[in-house]
């Protein structure tokens, strides 16, 4: 970007408007920037020249510089430490500016981070005078102002811009008295030339610069991450405008007006190099401004993740038994976890930078990888290339040479000498390799035979892939000599490497697969070389051994046991781990399955031959056993089973079972076949019409059979074997007495069945018409209102209706074999009697006998109440209930309609009557015998009225002070001759009587809670109490009043402003208040202090005060006063409250210290009011200082003159009062 300012859209200005834009302005310093710390900021635009800052630096003529553009016309402060003793005489000095070389930064340099620093020439334009900051510094990234979109403002414009500027400023500016303005920087001559220059200069610049004083709202940007960011990252980049609302935001790259995305929020997933890049967003809506400034750019750095780099040893490659070292290393950033992964899986098989492989094996082989992780960005790394790891087998051929001392005997070799010696060796070798190495010896030759030794060659085989010649040769030396002394090894020769399978596991199994379930399968693991191994067993892919040991026996096998097994061999020694076995595929298979066929088909009849037979298709060999239900033990063997002359003990379920010799030795047990014997089929018969049956009617008999066809039917009777007819229907016409008699049936046909049972035996009674019985409970008499139950009864036969008849008619009254009345009454009395008719035969009953009813009236409950309704809450009452006809009666009380009892007895006694025993209120009696109820009591409407309610009153309505008189009244509006007590607290014990309650000169003692309460002879006695009245009594008050004594208030003002201080502490001074006089202009002076302060001499050192005269420094003083004056060792008291009341009559000059300051108060409980005087306070700015003094906006108190004071002493005392007075809750 450079220094070079960008005109981007519009032409570079000229030489002439550049001039105006570097000359010098009366606009506010630009010292007083609004950035957190206070440094002018030059970001995003080229940093002024030396001349410009020469001309910044210079004193400025325009006013109140030094007042920064917050509200309320102070410097802003905030975010920085207060300014040092030499800053704030810097800032109480007629000054129109400080210097823009004061920066706030911390090494105390201009911040020019983001742009190159400023050559000499702009340097020492920076330092020259100027009155303020040089208008080419727009808040373009160039440093140019932007006049895109517009034309240049004509002349005419300037000038009305001029004037509104000028305006504007008057506006903004504090109110300042010709006093003052004469003790300031104007009382300089040498600075007033400057005026008119200045006036013609803003002429010229605001042709380019005026338009900017109302800045387009700033889109601002943040990203996050922070750049850069890492490949395959999101990036998450935001805007926003604090001002207005409704904005859509859109976003750019670079220099393009192209969008490349829309949206507060502009998200960047899986970031790659292609989106490196300048980022920056813009605001748009549909009202003015359409428009934000474009937002900062922001440099999006795209950085490759680091790379994880992977290394092996050893390099070679890699025998099965050696150990393998994988390293894993990313040079940059730290905080790196490793884990290592084996391709395809994701899930990492070991973690850390280094990654060890103890005793290689085949199934180590593979790719690896490896990856860093971190918590800090970036959070992984790139993937390692990958490693293939082959791990191979192999077996070492070594020539080993052993010399012998000349013996001409070895030269023969097959002499005892030689032979002696070749087996010595042999069996050392022999012993030596099996035992360490698990190797084998193949066999020896002598190699040369030469004057004075012999050399003896044996050619070695073994495994082992950590040998070396040097490791080989130590030890078998320390073999040698131990058994052949005169023997030497002689340096050992490597003949060969050849690749040797490692030791292998076999497995064989037994019985061999396929297995039947329920069989006992072995699999065996063996190792034939070398020795001492321990044996795992895995199935599937599985790396969890399902079991241990050379066998694995899997007992009683079933279909889960499906699958593949395999095992392996692992030992203490080298090696260490055998090969895997093969892959055995266990099959398991159903037994064979027998079949069970019956013949005939279930169900068979008692009686019958039933064949079962049992078959097994496959296989041969098999012999059969039959069992029945659950029993283990056979009924019968043989491939049929026959069951002759079926019957009930032969019902079951049987099945069927086959066993051989060879494998399966057994089946499958066939299904289960229910054999279900059934009796021969019943004959049923139905007679019609039901015996028994009247003479003369005609019966019928029906013989039938429900299941199977072909019946032919026979008709018996009594215990004759000869059929009395024949034919499903046997008719009988014209019954008689003689047709009485059992009658039965039987069936007969073909096919099997060839008979039924014999049907059940019917007995046909010829009878006369039955008899209706009435019965009725109770007895008569019965009494009004009971239920009367009338029953009629046929015994014989059924499907009767009843029919119910009064005296001699022969119309219905009711019917049903029950006749209820309930409620009896008088007009219930009369003879009844029944009847039955039905739609069978018979059709009628003979008629019932006639009974007599007679009803008498209840016996009456008499209900009576003590004391009559209305009664008052909270009295008792009682009601009784008398019957006095009869004996043996309990009582039971009803409320409303309720038929549920809310007392028993006779008397209900109601205790503190409540509203909630309102209500109607009757009774009933009971008793055991009849009648067992009486007639219910009248109705009692209880009516319970509240008691009549004392009211209280308290005088004065208005805050109560120590010391005066409170007259507390009791008032009961309702009924008379009231009596009156008052109670404090919960205490039952009166402090006094009488309506009237006075309390003089109110004290700390008299706090508490007070009530009253009206008492009477009559009914009701007592009122209810009245609420609770609380007086609350709180300590004084500490009072301090701080005048402006400055030279802005005139002798006639102070003195007036002190005749305002005497008629507010005249009218407080009366309660217990304490006060203090102070008086503040450039300096603070503490004229009376709480302990100095005379109650009978206060007037005399009020008037002894003599104004000091000075600036205003209203910050300070109240700094003081509350340091100073509130404090113990001045005679302030800890209990009291503390109040502050300011009187000031124009602007301070310190105004930005009030945050501190009023912390301070507020820290030490201080109530602060303001009082402002005098026409200097209309501004606003001015306003918001006098709330900044003041506890809260109503303690803000502003008046234009100083007659106009006494008319707010009584708004001043009311407020005052409140914190300090008696208070008056009630409850």
């Amino acid at each position: 970007m450079g220094d070079r300012p960008e005109f981007s859209g519009e032409s570079p200005p000229s030489e002439s408007e550049s001039n105006k834009q570097r000359s010098p302005s009366p606009a506010p310093s630009l010292d007083s920037d609004d950035s957190k710390d206070g440094a002018p900021d030059f970001s995003g635009e080229s940093p002024p020249s030396e001349s410009e800052s020469n001309k910044q630096r210079s004193p400025s003529p325009a006013p109140g510089l030094d007042s920064d553009h917050s509200k309320d016309g102070a410097p802003d402060f905030s975010g920085e430490s207060p300014p040092s003793e030499s800053e704030s005489n810097k800032q109480r000095s007629p000054s129109p500016a400080p210097s823009l070389d004061s920066d706030d930064s911390k090494d105390g340099a201009p911040d020019f981070s983001g742009e190159s620093p400023p050559s000499e020439s702009e340097s020492n334009k920076q330092r020259s005078p100027s009155p303020a900051p040089s208008l080419d510094s727009d808040d373009s990234k160039d440093g140019a102002p932007d006049f895109s979109g517009e034309s240049p403002p004509s002349e005419s414009d300037v000038e009305t811009r001029l004037t509104e500027h000028k305006t504007h400023e008057i506006e903004q500016k504090p109110q300042v008295s010709p006093a003052k303005v004469s003790s300031l920087q104007w009382s300089k001559s040498g600075i007033a030339w400057m005026v008119p220059i200045v006036l013609a200069v803003l002429v010229a610049l605001y042709a380019g610069f005026y338009h900017h004083s109302e800045e387009l709202p700033l889109a601002t940007l943040t990203v996050e991450p922070q750049s850069p960011v890492f490949v395959g990252e999101t990036v998450t980049l935001k805007c926003v405008i604090e001002s207005l609302s409704d904005w859509t935001y859109k976003w750019y790259e670079g220099s393009s007006s192209v969008p490349v995305s829309e949206g507060n929020t502009f998200t960047i997933r899986g970031a790659t190099e292609s989106h490196k890049g300048q980022y920056w967003c813009q605001g748009e809506r549909r009202d003015r401004p359409t428009s934000s400034q474009p937002s900062g750019k922001t440099t999006l750095d795209i950085k490759e993740l680091p790379l994880a780099t992977l290394t092996v040893e050893p390099q070679s490659s890699v025998f099965i038994g050696e150990t393998v070292t994988l390293n894993c290393v990313i040079e940059s950033l730290s905080g790196w976890t490793y884990k290592w992964y084996k391709e395809p899986s994701r899930t990492p098989v070991s973690e850390g930078n280094t990654f060890t492989i103890i005793a290689a094996a085949e199934f180590h082989k593979g790719q690896y990888w490896c990856q860093g992780e971190r918590r800090d960005r970036p959070t992984s790394s790139q993937r390692s290339g990958i490693l293939a790891l082959d791990v191979k087998e192999q077996e070492i051929n070594m020539e080993i040479s052993l010399q012998q001392p000349f013996i001409p005997e070895l030269a023969n070799t097959s002499s005892t000498r030689f032979k002696n010696l070749t087996a010595d060796v042999s069996t050392v070798l022999n012993k030596m390799y099996s035992e360490k190495f698990g190797s084998q010896f193949l066999g020896t030759h002598i190699n040369s035979i030469r004057p004075g030794s012999v050399v003896v060659d044996f050619v070695l085989l073994f495994k082992n892939i950590f040998l070396d010649t040097k490791n080989v040769t130590s030890i078998l030396k320390e073999a040698v000599a131990e058994n052949r002394p005169d023997v030497s090894v002689l340096p050992i020769k490597l003949n060969s490497i050849v690749h040797k399978p490692w030791p292998l596991a076999t497995l064989t199994v037994e019985p061999q697969s396929p297995v039947f379930t329920g069989e006992t399968v072995t699999l065996k693991c063996v190792i034939e070389y070398p020795s001492n191994w321990a044996y795992k067993w895995y199935e599937g892919s599985s790396r969890t051994p399902v079991s241990e040991g050379n066998t694995f026996t899997i007992n009683g096998a079933t279909e889960s046991h499906k699958g593949q097994y395999w095992c392996r061999g692992e030992r203490k020694d080298r090696p260490t781990l055998s090969q895997p076995s093969r892959v055995l595929t266990l099959y398991v298979k159903e037994l064979p399955l027998a079949t069970l066929t019956i013949e005939p088909q279930s169900p068979v009849f008692t009686g019958e031959t039933v064949t079962l037979k049992c078959v097994i298709e496959s296989l041969s060999g098999w012999t059969y056993k039959w069992y029945e239900g659950s029993s283990s033990l056979p009924v019968s063997e043989g491939n049929t089973f026959i069951i002759i002359a079926a019957a009930e003990s032969h019902k079951g379920q049987y099945w069927c079972q086959g066993e051989r010799r060879d494998r399966p030795t057994s089946s499958q047990p066939s299904g289960k076949t229910t054999l279900d014997v059934k009796e021969l089929p019943l004959a049923t018969l139905t007679v019609e019409p039901q015996s028994p049956v009247f003479t003369g009617e005609t019966v019928t008999l029906k013989c039938v059979i429900e299941s199977l066809s072909g019946w032919t039917y026979k008709w018996y009777e009594g215990s004759s074997s000869l059929p009395v007819s024949e034919g499903n229907t046997f008719t009988i016409r014209g019954a008689t007495e003689s047709h009485k008699g059992q009658y039965w049936c039987q069936g007969e046909r073909r096919d099997r069945p060839t008979s039924s049972q014999p049907s059940g035996k019917t007995s046909l009674d010829v009878k006369e018409l039955p008899l209706a019985t009435l019965t009725v409970e109770p007895q008569s008499p019965v009494f009004t209102g009971e239920m009367v139950t009338l029953k009629c009864v046929i015994e014989s036969l059924s499907g009767w209706t009843y029919k119910w008849y009064e005296g001699s008619s022969r119309t219905p009254v009711s019917e049903g074999n029950t006749f209820t009345i309930r409620g009896a009454a008088e007009s219930h009395k009369g003879q009844y009697w029944c009847q039955g008719e039905r739609r069978d035969r018979p059709t009628s009953s003979q008629p019932s006998g006639k009974t007599t009813l007679d009803v008498k009236e209840l016996p009456l409950a008499t209900l009576t109440v003590e004391p009559q309704s209305p009664v008052f809450i909270g009295e008792t009452v009682t009601l009784n209930c008398v019957i006095e006809s009869l004996s043996g009666w309990t009582y039971k009380w009803y409320k409303g309609s309720s038929r549920t009892a809310v007392s028993e007895g006779n008397t209900l006694t109601i205790i503190g009557a409540a509203e909630s025993h309102k209500g109607q209120y009757w009774c009933q009696g009971q008793r055991r015998d009849r009648p067992t109820s009486s007639q219910p009591s009248r109705i009692l409407t209880l009516d319970v009225k509240e008691l009549p309610l004392a009211t209280l009153t308290v005088e004065p309505q208005s805050s109560v002070l120590t010391g005066e008189t409170v007259t507390l009244k009791c008032v009961i509006e309702s009924l008379s001759d009231w009596t009156y007590k008052w109670y404090k607290g919960p205490s039952r014990t009166p402090v006094s009587q009488g309506n009237t309650f006075t309390i003089k000169g109110a004290t700390e003692s008299h706090k508490g809670q007070y009530w009253c309460q009206g008492e009477r002879r009559d009914r009701p006695t007592s009122s209810q109490p009245s609420r609770e009245t609380t007086l609350d009594v709180k300590e004084p008050a500490d009072i301090a009043f701080l005048m402006d004594g400055s030279w802005s208030v005139n002798p006639e003002q102070f003195l007036d402003m002190k005749t305002f201080v005497k008629d507010v502490t005249r009218s407080l001074l009366k309660f217990n208040t304490a006060f203090a006089f102070a008086q503040y202009s450039t300096e603070t002076s503490i004229h009376v202090t709480f302990h100095q302060f005379q109650r009978t001499g206060w007037e005399n050192q009020l008037d002894s005060i003599k104004q000091i005269a000075g600036d205003t420094y209203t910050a300070d003083a109240v700094r003081t006063v509350v340091k100073d004056l509130f404090d113990s060792s001045a005679g302030a008291r800890p209990d009291a409250h503390r109040i502050l009341i300011v009187l000031t009559d124009g602007q301070s000059f310190d105004a930005p210290r009030y945050p501190s300051v009023t912390a301070l108060a507020d820290e030490k409980h201080i109530t602060r009011y303001a009082i402002g005087i005098g026409s200097a306070f209309n501004s606003k700015s001015a306003q918001d200082e006098l709330r900044s003094i003041a506890s809260s906006p109503d303690h803000v108190f502003r008046v234009d003159n100083f007659e106009a004071l006494s008319n707010i002493i009584s708004r001043l005392k009311k407020s005052i009062k409140m914190p300090v007075s008696s208070r008056w809750t009630q409850t």
